[in-house]
């Protein structure tokens, strides 16, 4: 005779004991545990029920609006702050700047035309030396130019002198200047050069040495005299000429 596997009663042939019947419906209840939701009223994106007081069909819970962000402050003013700040600095900055720039440049080319007239000035006293070694007469008060036309009451035979001078002169760059010497006595005391005699925009270079406001001017007994104002080589030539020979 067949026993139930779970109670242990004896069981007829075919029969299914009752306590399984108990046991698979307690299964299933405990296993779909119904809640039953109350249907909540509906309210729209504004908050507010619909018409008819309820969510529509297949929605038994109830809509909120989405929240809406704060706002962010805005940060305009500070940029109406700094913007005008910073063009006021640059400004100053600028108005500072530029001009120290500049006036550094303009000084460095006067550095530059000054290198050239002592330089010119050291070859034309060599050149005379060797002149006088080899017998030239050298003594006196002349002018040598680089046009030669413009020479005055140089003692020597000047192509002599040229000849001497070009080989210690042979910088292109200096070739491109316009120059003349003052000589006292063999020894060369004075010169100017630029490149171009009457351009007022060109810088002169002097020995002794001009200033980017200023330019040294010959005088007969040696001593220091400055210019309150710029110079051309035309205006210097016929300075030192009038100072050598009209005194």
């Amino acid at each position: 005779m067949p026993y139930c596997t779970k109670c242990g009663r004896q069981l007829q042939d075919g029969e299914v004991c009752s306590c399984i019947d108990a046991n698979t419906q307690q299964i299933a209840h405990s296993q779909y545990n119904y809640v039953n939701i109350p249907q909540q009223p509906y309210q729209n994106y504004q908050n507010q029920p619909n018409s008819q007081g309820f969510a529509p069909n297949g929605y038994p819970y109830q809509y909120y609006s989405q929240p809406i962000p704060p706002k962010k402050e805005s940060k305009a003013w500070i940029l109406a702050i700094i913007i005008p700040v910073g063009i006021i600095m640059l400004m100053i900055f600028a108005a500072i700047f530029i001009p120290a720039t500049l006036g550094y440049a303009r000084k460095s080319k006067m550095s530059v035309k000054n290198e050239y007239a002592n330089h010119i000035r050291k070859a034309a006293t060599t050149s005379i030396i060797e002149l006088e070694e080899e017998g030239e007469k050298v003594k006196g008060k002349y002018i040598i130019c680089s046009n030669n036309n413009d020479n005055v009451a140089v003692p020597f035979n000047i192509a002599a002198f040229n000849e001497k001078f070009n080989y210690y002169t042979s910088n292109e760059s200096l070739k491109k200047n316009e120059y003349f010497i003052v000589v006292v006595d063999g020894v060369a005391v004075y010169t100017a050069v630029s490149e171009d005699w009457t351009n007022p925009k060109e810088l002169v270079g002097t020995y002794p040495p001009s200033t980017p406001t200023g330019t040294s001017l010959y005088t007969v007994d040696g001593s220091t005299s400055m210019s309150t104002d710029k110079k051309t080589l035309d205006y210097l030539y016929w300075d030192t000429y009038d100072k050598i020979f009209n005194k």
